[in-house]
């Protein structure tokens, strides 16, 4: 396997992963106050995991743009508004999705 495929089937997984554990969160803590945003950017992050499996370039960005957001919002509300415990890891996963889009968007084929 290529890289770009390596990189490529490694921010999708990691995306899909994300979106299913912001969804569970939406789903565990219904009534928070975060829950509205955790569901939106879990179905966000299932469908540009879905996105980024079909090899599409567009979706390298939109994966770059979203997971950057996603970060910045998640960081925002681990330190304003509640420091769950599960914000860190999935920071440190959004880093490895976003490392993984830019470089996909750096390359210049699409495979």
């Amino acid at each position: 396997m290529d890289v770009i495929k390596g990189l490529r089937l490694l921010a999708a997984s990691l995306l899909m992963f994300t979106g299913v554990v912001h969804l569970a969160m939406a789903a565990l803590a219904a009534e928070s106050v975060m829950a509205p945003g955790s569901a939106l950017f879990g179905v966000l992050y299932v469908v540009l995991g879905i996105g980024l499996f079909s090899g599409r370039r567009l979706f390298n960005y939109l994966g770059a743009v979203i997971t950057v957001v996603g970060l910045i919002v998640g960081t925002y509300a681990y330190v304003a508004i509640s420091p769950e415990p599960v914000i860190p890891p999935l920071a440190v996963i959004d880093i490895i999705i976003i490392l993984c889009c830019g470089y996909l968007i750096l390359h210049k084929t699409s495979s």
